[in-house]
């Protein structure tokens, strides 16, 4: 069975007042049929006094009073979750809009690619694309509205997206292995950091999903263990810019991967990141006309060993 883990994402911020008192005030039926739109559903829900957390089929939403950040994977699609939402807030209150791609394991089974999801969203609005990353390796498409927009200076977003995990890595997230308490006992996932409550989710037959709460801050883990693309991605908007590298080392020691991906998002400048016992394959910085200082990095382990060719049992031609 094959799984795209490699994940969209979608981060809104909105100018409240004039009948929007609230993004969260909206309730769960509107935000039910958000994530309906991208072809995902809703799985539970938990609540701090700035944000509600919704765990989804694929992936996670999070809603604060005047901006959200939707994530999805597999198949799903977030232009129209963009369309549905500009119904019930005008563009001309949409302070900030951020749509991101990470390039796909199996490319030829979405039912868009970057291109024509740009070329959708130009319709709706005047937009800026870019590509971090080389073509043939691993990149991250980026659009934003080309408005001016200036983030909050503690507006930091860190993801690490993580391939190749060891066989007993991935085999702690595998169904039939371990329930949500054991792999917590196990890996520690709700301790990346202390004080955060979690709510969790064991998927058939593989996976495993994460959201943590803690006030306004946030870290959110989704896995996909199977062999032939396993993938993992940690996300958190906790200002972790002082010990950076610590806490990269943290989250890819849990998971061990042989290679990893590191996008900061930063409201002052793009950033330089070394990881310790990786190489540092590619970097790519961009300061963005939204605001944000974007650094993208590439790593792999110089102990990864030979391996064997895989075998290659299921297969298809075309987009399903």
């Amino acid at each position: 069975m094959f799984f795209e883990g490699s994940e969209k994402k979608l981060e809104v911020v909105v100018t409240l007042g004039k009948g929007l008192e609230s993004l969260r005030s909206l309730g769960d039926e509107y935000w039910s049929e958000i994530v309906a739109a991208s072809q995902a559903k809703i799985l539970s829900k938990m609540s701090s006094a700035s944000c509600d957390a919704y765990l989804l089929s694929e992936s996670s939403l999070f809603v604060w009073d005047d901006h959200f950040t939707m994530i999805t994977c597999g198949q799903t699609t977030l232009v129209p979750v963009v369309k549905l939402f500009l119904q019930s807030v005008p563009l001309d209150r949409v302070e900030s809009l951020i749509f991101e791609r990470k390039n796909e394991y199996f490319p030829h089974r979405q039912t868009t690619d970057f291109y024509e999801d740009i070329g959708h969203l130009r319709q709706l609005m005047p937009g800026k694309a870019y590509r971090f990353g080389r073509a043939e390796d691993h990149h991250l498409f980026l659009f934003h509205l080309d408005r001016p927009y200036s983030p909050p200076k503690e507006d930091v977003t860190l993801e690490i997206l993580m391939y190749d995990l060891q066989a007993e890595s991935a085999r702690v997230f595998s169904s039939g292995q371990h329930d949500s308490t054991k792999i917590c006992e196990l890996t520690s996932v709700d301790k990346i950091f202390s004080g955060f409550q979690i709510d969790d989710y064991v998927f058939e037959p593989c996976g495993y999903s994460l959201n943590a709460l803690n006030n306004e801050k946030y870290y959110t883990i989704h896995v996909t263990p199977q062999e032939a693309s396993s993938y993992v991605s940690f996300e958190t908007n906790y200002d972790v810019c002082q010990e950076l590298p610590q806490t990269i080392q943290r989250v890819i020691e849990v998971f061990r991967p042989g290679s990893f991906d590191v996008a900061l998002f930063h409201p002052e400048r793009s950033l330089p990141i070394q990881v310790p016992g990786f190489e540092l394959r590619s970097q790519t910085s961009q300061e963005l006309k939204c605001g944000y200082g974007v650094t993208f990095t590439h790593y792999e382990s110089p102990h990864r060993p030979v391996e064997g060719a895989y075998e290659i049992k299921e297969w298809t031609s075309a987009r399903l």
